[in-house]
């Protein structure tokens, strides 16, 4: 909207992105600001392969949300019961939107996925709300500065 941002409303928004070595790992998460474009050419999807309340595989279409990531789980029962305190620490970030290196087009190393976790603040809780909604297409409009 192009009003002051409200610490209050701050949103995180979280991808795994997967590369081919430990070199563009670092690339990566070393200058998330100055490879957006990059980081945003990877589709959002769940960002684990276990669902963290079950343990079993996780269903793609059904998520949860968790510091700014579309979590998968099994079932709806599982969604339901969701408990960021009991489960939270059960997450694994290990699932990447992509299958080659966003740098060197190269076949991801499974062992070098990168995630990438932004905090963007946001004006009001109907900023927030929009954020929520389609994280994308708000990362799309974020200016981001050297300020602390």
């Amino acid at each position: 909207s192009g009003e002051d941002i409200d610490a209050e409303f701050t949103q995180t928004y979280t991808k795994v992105v997967g590369v081919c070595c430990e070199k563009c790992q670092a690339k990566i998460t070393g200058d998330v600001a100055g490879n957006m474009a990059k980081i945003a050419e990877v589709k959002a999807i769940h960002v684990n392969t276990k669902c963290p309340v079950s343990g079993k595989a996780v269903d793609a279409e059904t998520t949860v949300d968790f510091k700014g990531a579309k979590v998968g789980v099994c079932c709806e029962k599982c969604q339901a019961n969701f408990d960021v305190e009991k489960h939270g620490a059960k997450v694994v970030m290990d699932n990447p939107g992509n299958d080659k290196c966003v740098f060197s087009g190269k076949a991801i190393d499974t062992e070098a996925n990168a995630v990438v976790s932004i905090k963007v603040g946001v004006c009001c809780g109907k900023c927030a709300k929009k954020f929520a909604e389609a994280p994308e297409k708000a990362m799309a409009k974020v200016e981001f500065s050297k300020a602390g």
